[in-house]
């Protein structure tokens, strides 16, 4: 059993930085200088806590430009990737920027993870770059009113 919450850095801060330090700064050695930034005190966040109340998975809403949420900072502890915890997450994330009035969700995707996102109806734009070392493609998704 888990549980998906949607709320702010002072609600959910903690348990988001704990998914995202094993995840980039441990897994995947982000340096934490770089995981951390302001726009978290203005996001929409997104946590899901196991049955033990410990957090496993978490993303981040910000808002891109008008009409447009920008989603970032997908993380899934690893031993539950592919177990449908990043589509919950990232469900959550799109029906929030749908309630903010948004017609367009965009993100910067992993190339690593570029096939989950274009199943959950996501298409590449533009070319693939390098984000703290890490190629990533930007994407987007048409949530239209």
């Amino acid at each position: 059993m888990t549980t998906l919450t949607i709320g702010s850095w002072s609600q959910l801060g903690i348990q988001a930085s704990q998914v995202r330090t094993a995840v980039f700064v441990h897994e995947q050695n982000i340096p934490a200088e770089m995981e951390w930034d302001v726009a978290d005190q203005t996001a929409v966040h997104a946590v899901i806590c196991n049955a033990q109340e410990e957090p496993v998975a978490t993303g981040r809403l910000l808002v891109h430009a008008p009409g447009v949420g920008r989603i970032g900072r997908m993380a899934v502890l690893s031993h539950l990737r592919g177990s449908g915890l990043g589509q919950l997450v990232l469900e959550a994330l799109v029906q929030a920027a749908r309630e903010r009035g948004h017609t367009e969700v965009c993100l910067h995707a992993q190339t690593s993870a570029q096939g989950f996102y274009e199943r959950l109806g996501f298409t590449p734009r533009g070319e693939v770059v390098a984000e703290v070392g890490i190629p990533h493609i930007e994407m987007f998704l048409d949530i239209g009113q």
